[in-house]
């Protein structure tokens, strides 16, 4: 967060205070629905800090403030993380019964209804993603009935209710981005969205993920002479450049876990999970390993030196516990590394037991080092760091989504939960950066007697209010 905020230029504090510094408006009142972790407002305090901090001194503008209004959530322990973090003062517990009527039940058992006495500025969602992604067994579209869909509609749903002036939704690169536009157009909204990656935000991560702002045509638009491109440049000219320098996954690794984990006898039978080799000869991920084994010239794992990782790791509870289809993929990737050069029980490198050989990472790049970026961090899979041979921690998982949570409150969630957390959570510096290209591109309608005046609306409002064919309209879209 520190490079990102630190290479705005003055020029681009003083355009975001101009805009957005009005005494009509002294708080920007922000909602968030199904952001995991709230990261968005974590994201949106730094920002906001450092553009006061920029200009502290300044008496031409008002301090930019903001108040986090509300935040839903369907899964309990993540309301209990929330509650720990940002602490809004309504929690609500489910999206599509808030969307119903604007009251639900809160977290703490109360019913209540979303305040709508004022306008709400910034609707920040993340909604549902697994039947979008491509690693998906059994993909559904956005109207087949599956949970990425009804919460993508039920978001939609609240939007006509609340009519925010901006929205900002994050979803995965191959959701149904032009379906997602046509729905917030349809409803009075200007649309703009582009495809970025995690791992040019200044953190080591690869996630690829969709970014979409939408503008109440009645509340919002894109400044002067601006329109959808000027936000998707934007959004490129904060990425890092090419040759910055890169830090690796490993500095995020919590101090002094880099040592191999205590080897003790693991309570479960090593390899209890999943059938046994025994009767799995038969069974594509065996045949995956056997041809990978063949191809790239590695020891079969039924010789001497074939099972390299899982011998090593025999009395080791994080890796003996886990199924042989596992250990097999582990076992891979270690012979994979001696054979580049590489002693993977003393560098650390990163691997992903859970997926296929085929989709997953050896650690190594093609100059024969370390890879410096990890694979996606996701809810459920369980990285393993080879040098420590034991997995990800939670809070580590955490910190590469630029999220570095307090002790007293990561103590209060298990391991598999702070991992959860993270695989749902927006990149920190990935959301603040559309913030700050959302800031910098557009700004709210407010009333004549404002420093804000009313002008014509952009050519992409204006494009939008026309009565545009759907054909005509879907090649209007912004570039990805």
């Amino acid at each position: 967060m520190n490079e990102l905020i630190s290479n705005l230029q003055p020029n681009d504090i003083k355009s975001i205070k101009q805009a957005w510094s009005s005494s009509s408006s002294p708080l920007i009142r922000v909602g968030t629905v199904c952001s995991g972790t709230d990261a968005p407002i974590l994201a949106l305090k730094q920002l906001l800090s450092a553009l006061n901090l920029n200009h502290d001194n300044d008496d031409a503008f008002t301090k930019m403030e903001m108040e986090h209004v509300f935040s839903c959530e369907n899964v309990k322990f993540k309301r209990d993380f929330i509650e720990q973090t940002t602490n809004p003062p309504l929690i609500f517990n489910d999206l599509i019964e808030l969307a119903t009527s604007l009251e639900g039940v809160c977290h703490d058992g109360s019913t209540n209804h979303i305040p709508t006495n004022d306008d709400l500025h910034i609707l920040i969602a993340g909604t549902e993603c697994k039947d979008f992604s491509s690693l998906s067994s059994s993909r559904k579209g956005i109207n087949d009935n599956g949970k990425s869909g009804n919460t993508f509609w039920a978001t939609h749903t609240l939007v006509k209710k609340l009519k925010p002036c901006i929205i900002i939704l994050e979803n995965v690169a191959q959701c149904p981005s032009k379906e997602m536009e046509l729905a917030f157009e349809d409803i009075g909204y200007t649309v703009m969205h582009t495809k970025v990656c995690t791992s040019a935000y200044y953190l080591p991560q690869s996630r690829s993920r969709a970014y979409f702002v939408f503008l109440n045509n009645e509340k919002a638009r894109f400044r002067a002479s601006l329109a959808a491109d000027d936000w998707i440049e934007t959004m490129v000219r904060l990425a890092q450049k090419k040759g910055d320098v890169i830090t690796s996954w490993t500095t995020y690794l919590e101090r002094n876990s880099n040592s191999p984990m205590p080897k003790k006898q693991s309570k479960k039978k090593a390899g209890g999970r999943g059938k046994p080799l025994c009767e799995s000869l038969e069974s594509a991920w065996l045949a995956e390993i056997k041809a990978i084994e063949t191809k790239e010239g590695l020891t079969p794992f039924d010789n001497a030196g074939g099972r390299p990782y899982s011998n090593a790791t025999k009395s080791v509870e994080a890796i003996a516990s886990l199924p042989d289809r596992a250990k097999m993929r582990l076992d891979v990737q270690c012979k994979r590394a001696m054979k580049a050069g590489v002693d993977p029980f003393k560098v650390p490198l990163i691997w992903n037991p859970a997926q296929q050989l085929r989709y997953t990472h050896t650690g190594i790049d093609n100059d024969g080092k370390p890879r410096m970026i990890t694979p996606c961090v996701t809810p459920k899979h369980e990285w393993i760091v080879s040098s420590r041979m034991g997995p990800v921690t939670g809070a580590e998982a955490l910190a590469l989504q630029g999220l570095h949570v307090a002790k007293k409150v990561s103590s209060q969630f298990t391991c598999e939960q702070l991992r959860d957390l993270a695989g749902n959570a927006m990149s920190m510096t990935v959301v603040a950066a559309v913030f700050i290209a959302t800031f910098l591109t557009t700004e709210l309608i407010v009333d004549d007697n404002t420093s804000l005046k009313k002008r014509k609306p952009s050519r992409s409002a204006a494009a939008v209010g026309s009565s545009a064919t759907t054909e005509q309209r879907m090649k209007k879209r912004s570039r990805v």
